[in-house]
């Protein structure tokens, strides 16, 4: 069936992942010319916000060359399959069966790269942003909550969690504007870029865990702020591969001397 569109018909959304340990960068999603147009065979996992968009940008390779490609989400040989996230948002599995396509630009031209760099970046962003909101909730709940005639908060062993929760959000924000000022001023982005993913990865979720804990009981209510916090970091340090495959990507890019001064 193809996405009941709902919203403007302009909007797109990105299909950059497959299942199993694909690297995002190497898509087994295959194209092949076919005249004017390209056709796409293959199945992209969790597709953001597909059921309103009027068309998919999708990564695959062309001759072993990963290139990106313009499909609308109607299109005769797409097919689509609604499935839950971790954070309850509505994704897809997009199977495209010979789908016609336009490519963007031409494959291995870097664009898939360039995308992924950035969508990595945002992704990084946004993580920013779940783990303050976390300890915002944590702060709230540790300065109002009392214990033994005083607030949770004044105790030490608490206090020593948040402050691991600081430094961890500290450094995903200095990791993030590293990453970000490499990509405007146009340097190889690629360590800064996968720093500041591993952090986001890493130290994100690590944070939501901490947060969780030091609520106690109610931090597994899943009815409760913090509980979103957590699936939402969860979801995030996956994307796009975990912190491990991070860290090999950059062990790569440091062997291979990749590192902008």
């Amino acid at each position: 069936c193809s996405p009941e569109r709902r919203t403007a018909p302009s909007r797109l959304t990105v299909a950059l992942e497959e299942f199993g340990p694909a690297d995002p960068a190497e898509p087994r999603c295959a194209a092949r010319p076919d005249g004017d147009i390209w056709r796409l065979t293959g199945v992209k996992a969790v597709v953001p916000s597909p059921f309103g968009a009027a068309h998919v940008l999708v990564s695959a390779a062309a001759e072993g060359a990963p290139g990106l490609f313009l499909v609308a989400s109607d299109a005769e040989g797409v097919s689509w399959q609604a499935e839950e996230t971790t954070t309850h948002d509505l994704a897809g599995t997009l199977t495209l069966d010979d789908a016609p396509a336009q490519a963007v630009g031409t494959p291995g031209d870097g664009a898939v790269g360039w995308t992924i760099e950035r969508t990595a970046v945002a992704l990084a962003a946004v993580q920013l942003g779940v783990a303050q909101g976390a300890i915002r909730h944590a702060v709230t709940y540790l300065s109002e909550r009392r214990q033994f005639g005083r607030p949770l908060g004044t105790f030490q062993a608490v206090q020593h969690q948040l402050a691991d929760c600081y430094i961890d959000v500290d450094a995903m924000r200095v990791c993030l504007w590293q990453a970000v000022t490499s990509l405007q001023e146009g340097e190889d982005a690629a360590a800064a870029v996968l720093v500041a993913k591993w952090w986001a990865g890493d130290a994100g979720l690590t944070v939501a865990h901490r947060v969780q804990h030091v609520h106690g009981g109610i931090g597994v209510d899943v009815d409760y702020p913090v509980h979103r916090h957590f699936l939402w970091a969860r979801q995030i340090s996956g994307t796009l591969g975990g912190p491990s495959a991070d860290l090999a990507k950059l062990g790569a890019v440091i062997a291979a001397g990749r590192i902008a001064s």
